[in-house]
């Protein structure tokens, strides 16, 4: 027999003191119904009953079995995912609750519907706390918090969950939500201190925490102050902060300190141990003063500290260091990646996996204010492993799930913390608008400082120590904190993102983006800037919550975007021949300047609108498509003209003429700018052996141009726009990537999978 979801809500624990369920629900079982394990959870959950009702001078009630058993049956609903949870340490984890982030495809999980869990040591239903963040256009969810308690994961052992929906959801809010005064009562307590010469500033979690109550409680003060940002019966957290107290000088105070407390309850209603991250940022945007700061930090979270001396910590960056209080159960949940992928929300990689060697050597973690595996100089030319659709740090982790992928993605996207894009607006508590600072500029700031509208918007530049061995770009920067967020839940990812999207738009010439449109084309002088701005602009209004404020502006902006390139591109086709973004020729070719592109940039963007269309934003699909054509169309134009049609091989050649001279008009077809490029090769049979001889150096049939055989190279930086093509339907793309799968040099990509996309179908 099954049971209701009502009757699992049986159980609802306030401040210690439980409510119990109507008797039809209590009476339904007896103790015999209950498994081996379902047996020693009520009696451990009974007995603290017990014990906390005597004390208190109290009949102490008799818990309803149904609270322990699920439905038996699950009627027509499949399961939805599995992911499996491991556990790193030495010790079992008995009773532990464990919290991730979870994207559903969509349709998968209507949020009418409870969602449950099974193990294969107990089948029976397991009731999931879910804190949705997002939802699709259909009403179906796409982002959710999950919380859920385990009876036990062995020491270095793992336990397969599987996700299903089950029933009616009941309305209302969560029962029994862990509340802010349930955790002071606890004793919890955390704090940070830093020295900075001779002033002490110091943030005291638990006195914000009492003064939050004070007030009315997290809903009550402004949320620059507290956030909700879980709640629930398994599952709370806050996040609460500000300027740090007790400067001397407005010089100190530029300094600010977060807490997100993310404290775990079990089924008795007991909070058994938080999860406290500690956030120090150097970030206001507007001040009296900004520079660079060293200073000795420590942090005291129950228990357990962490200690820093003479740390540097840069102008506009930040740091974090989690810390538990009460025991760190050092559980890891893995999704399962083939679903994830599934999802649209990242690329489909090739089905290969990173060598074990490469696994066994990755960093797990990396000190304050360092930059990991992140380009020192992101401006550098050539290959960084940063550079991708995703850097390889996320990659390796899609395409292996392996724990230890995943701690090297969180240590690298926890490193760009030190890079100088973090502006925050001590007003509204979030990054940087254009919409609420329509004339702000990082690169134009001094420049344009003579405006009075840009003035007005003028932002605290660093005076004093002002130096930092870090230096953000904006066309070769990675996806920051996007992939990390999705799968933890953690806000600190999250913000990473927003911040990185904030930076994108605030840096340019308020002139050439419009303002507060925030456009691209204009305001970013390099195709690839466009390409990696407009991925970065997507994941994060595809991350961020839908009822958080920076949601509905980063959405707003990728509507600019997107109608700013079809009415400039789409609506006057016949200006644009050749289907890329045309008005960027700076690359000189044969000794003629100004005259040529760089098709893998235009690789990286076509793949990048393409990516935007995936992630819901369906404005970009007519341009996506459009675009597409032109990657399409170096891999199969030779068909029909083997003579003389561009020949497949060159589609990764470095630099493309795409006029005969600066100020000319295009050329109308990929055939003459083909042969204006590479006019030795030109009336050669493509890919013939007289072909390849031409090449210098001599290159083999069926080998393309551009360090074939590096998993960085060119013909790797055209794969995932390939890949799009054939996802968007293009007319011949099927063809193209048949072509270019079965060409004869090709990388290993098992340990730099950052180009390893292929199509979905």
């Amino acid at each position: 027999m099954g049971i209701s979801s009502t009757c699992r809500r049986a159980l609802i624990g306030i401040t210690g003191v439980l409510a119990v369920a109507t008797s039809t629900c209590a009476m339904a079982w007896t103790y015999n119904d209950l498994s081996s394990q379902q047996k020693t959870l009520y009696d451990q959950e009974q007995n603290f009953i017990n014990y906390v009702y005597t004390k208190a001078g109290l009949t102490p009630p008799k818990l309803p079995y149904s609270i322990f058993l699920g439905p038996d049956t699950r009627g027509d609903n499949p399961d939805i995912t599995d992911v499996t949870v491991r556990n790193r340490s030495d010790n079992d984890a008995s009773y532990q609750v464990v919290t991730y982030g979870q994207v559903f495809k969509k349709d998968d999980y209507r949020p009418n519907k409870s969602l449950f869990y099974s193990t294969p040591s107990n089948p029976s239903s397991q009731g999931v706390q879910a804190d949705i963040k997002s939802y699709y256009d259909d009403g179906s969810v796409k982002h959710a918090i999950l919380s859920f308690q385990l009876d036990k994961v062995p020491a270095h052992g793992d336990v397969r969950i599987k996700l299903f929906t089950n029933g009616d959801r009941a309305g209302g809010s969560p029962p029994g939500a862990i509340t802010i005064s349930r955790l002071l009562s606890s004793g919890f307590d955390a704090h940070i201190t830093i020295q900075n010469g001779a002033d002490t500033l110091t943030q005291n979690a638990r006195t914000l925490l009492q003064a939050i109550i004070d007030q009315g409680g997290c809903n009550a003060v402004p949320d620059k102050i507290c956030k909700t940002w879980l709640s629930g019966p398994r599952t709370s957290e806050w996040l609460i902060g500000g300027r740090m107290q007790g400067a001397k000088t407005d010089r100190d105070n530029q300094l600010a300190a977060y807490f997100h407390i993310r404290a775990h309850a079990s089924y008795s209603g007991q909070i058994t141990n938080a999860r406290v991250d500690t956030v120090v940022e150097n970030d206001f945007t507007y001040g009296k003063t900004a520079s660079n700061l060293t200073y000795d930090a420590t942090i005291k979270v129950g228990e357990h500290s962490f200690q820093i001396k003479n740390l540097p910590h840069y102008d506009h960056a930040r740091w974090h260091k989690v810390l538990w209080w009460g025991t760190d159960p050092d559980l890891y949940v893995q999704p399962d990646m083939q679903y994830l992928q599934a999802t649209r929300a990242i690329p489909k990689y090739a089905d290969i996996k990173p060598d074990e060697s490469t696994l066994a050597s990755l960093p797990a973690s990396y000190p304050p204010m360092t930059n990991g595996a992140q380009t020192q100089h992101m401006g550098d030319v050539g290959a960084q492993t940063a550079i991708g659709p995703l850097p390889r740090w996320s990659a390796l982790y899609a395409l292996s799930g392996d724990p230890r992928a995943f701690d090297y993605m969180q240590a690298n996207d926890s490193a760009v913390g030190a890079y100088g894009f973090h502006f925050r607006d001590a007003t509204t508590g979030r990054p940087v608008t254009i919409t609420d600072h329509p004339y702000i500029t990082v690169a134009a700031r001094r420049d344009t400082s003579w405006s009075p509208d840009i003035r007005r918007d003028l932002y605290t530049a660093c005076s004093g120590d002002c130096d930092s061995p870090y230096q953000y770009n904006l066309a070769h920067h990675p996806s920051i904190g996007f992939l990390t967020y999705l799968v933890t839940g953690d806000y600190y990812y999250l913000e990473e993102l927003e911040f990185a999207g904030s930076y994108a738009e605030l840096w340019t010439n308020p002139g050439y983006r419009q303002d507060a449109k925030g456009i691209l084309r204009g305001a970013a002088d390099q195709i690839r800037q466009q390409a990696w701005t407009l991925r970065t602009l997507a994941q994060a209004a595809y991350a961020t919550p839908d009822a958080d404020p920076m949601h509905g502006y980063f959405t707003g902006l990728l509507h600019n975007i997107a109608d700013d390139y079809d009415s400039y591109y789409l609506q006057h086709k016949d200006q644009h021949p050749l289907h890329i973004l045309d008005n960027y020729t700076n690359y000189s070719v044969n000794g003629n300047e100004s005259v040529g592109i760089p098709p893998w940039q235009e690789d990286f963007f076509a793949w990048s609108t393409s990516y935007a269309t995936d992630l819901g934003f369906k404005e970009f699909e007519p341009f996506a498509q459009w675009l597409l054509q032109f990657q399409v169309g170096r891999m199969t134009d030779w068909i029909d003209r083997p003579d003389t049609g561009f020949c497949w091989t060159e589609a990764s050649v470095y630099a493309l003429q795409i006029k005969p001279a600066r100020g000319a008009d295009f050329f109308s077809s990929l055939d003459e700018a083909y042969q204006a490029t590479l006019p030795n090769l030109a009336g050669l049979k493509c890919d013939s052996q007289t072909y390849h001889n031409y090449m210098n150096p001599p290159t083999q049939i069926g080998e393309m141009e551009g360090y074939s055989n590096s998993p960085a190279g060119f013909p790797s930086n055209l794969q995932p726009a390939l890949a799009a093509s054939v996802d968007r339907g293009v007319d011949k793309s099927d063809k193209a990537w048949e072509i270019f799968a079965h060409r004869s040099v090709q990388p290993r990509y098992n340990d730099y999978p950052n180009w390893a996309i292929v199509p979905r179908q």
